[in-house]
């Protein structure tokens, strides 16, 4: 029998390689790109980026691909999806750091920092009017481990929270109503917060179109958190210019980064950020137990966590 050989294809840490080698003695494990030279020994590869279908060809044995990412669709490229290659990700990981990014955009948009920001670097000493977020709605588009975790968080703020999810299955307690996709104009109409914390697959794609963002109250804030594509880019300017919505806090992008030349950078009531909202500091810490487990089940063969239905994306 074949041993099983691992292409890490990222740099990772010295102790978590050693906590791996000490795990599976029975592995092999191999780094960096330079292992990339030999693909044909593969049967697992732990990668952050996707893998170029022309690499994949040249594995045979791969059974196996993780992303270091959640959202794992640009991963399914046409020759990961023609194979029986299981695809898993990250997903989970990074519920607590999106969670707490957004309650921060929540926290800037009603208390105007933007607006004292704006004036701060004009000297300018200007009252804003700010807004209590307590008795406030916050829709929440894909109730999931990342729209999961802003709920319960924002329900103990004392927001009332809403909520969309493909399969609704039981209310959780910290939500207040949730509904199928066909619940979106209803949750739109009453929230005075809209997160989007969606899946960045086809399905979601522009699902925020004109007459979505007129439906909104001119008083809300759109957060985009994980699903760049689901507004156009040159509509939401023209939503956050006319007023048809108050501002948006943006950390998605359908291009990234964001061209130089976006109106977005521009307007006053906008605040953008990097796409750092899940970027979490102990990320090996929580990544690496979902890599091991699952190298632990594609050993014994069990079912792996986190694993990919190709056809929806995630």
């Amino acid at each position: 029998m074949q041993p099983c050989k691992v292409w890490i294809r990222l740099q990772l840490p010295d102790r978590e390689l050693r906590s791996l080698r000490r795990g599976f003695p029975e592995v092999e494990f191999f780094c960096g790109e330079e292992a990339g030279r030999e693909p044909r020994q593969f049967d697992v590869v732990l990668t952050e980026e996707p893998l170029p279908d022309a690499l994949v060809e040249r594995m045979p044995r791969l059974k196996w691909l993780h992303a270091t990412r959640g959202g794992v669709y640009p991963y399914l490229t046409p020759a990961i999806k023609s194979r029986p290659i299981a695809v898993t990700g990250s997903k989970g990981i990074h519920g607590a750091a999106f969670s707490e990014f957004a309650l921060a955009c929540i926290f800037a948009l009603a208390k105007k920092l933007p607006q004292c920001w704006e004036a701060q670097k004009g000297r300018r000493w200007e009252k804003v009017d700010t807004e209590e977020i307590a008795g406030k709605t916050l829709g929440i588009l894909g109730l999931g481990t990342v729209g999961s975790e802003l709920a319960r968080k924002a329900k103990a703020l004392g927001l009332k929270v809403i909520a969309t999810k493909r399969n609704v299955g039981a209310r959780p307690e910290y939500v207040d109503e949730i509904g199928p996709p066909e619940f979106l104009p209803r949750l739109l109409s009453a929230a005075d917060f809209v997160a989007l914390c969606l899946a960045s697959v086809p399905s979601t794609e522009r699902i925020l179109g004109e007459k979505e963002l007129r439906s909104m109250k001119r008083s809300a804030y759109l957060i985009n958190l994980t699903a760049g594509k689901a507004v156009e880019e040159k509509l939401l300017v023209l939503a956050l210019k006319e007023g048809w919505i108050a501002g948006a806090a943006l950390d998605a992008f359908a291009r990234q980064p964001l061209s130089p030349d976006s109106e977005l950078w521009g307007l006053a009531n906008v605040i953008i950020s990097p796409r750092i909202g899940g970027a979490a500091a102990q990320r090996w810490e929580l990544l690496m137990p979902i890599f091991a487990e699952n190298l632990r089940r594609l050993r014994s063969g069990e079912k792996l966590l986190n694993l990919v239905d190709k056809e929806w994306g995630y």
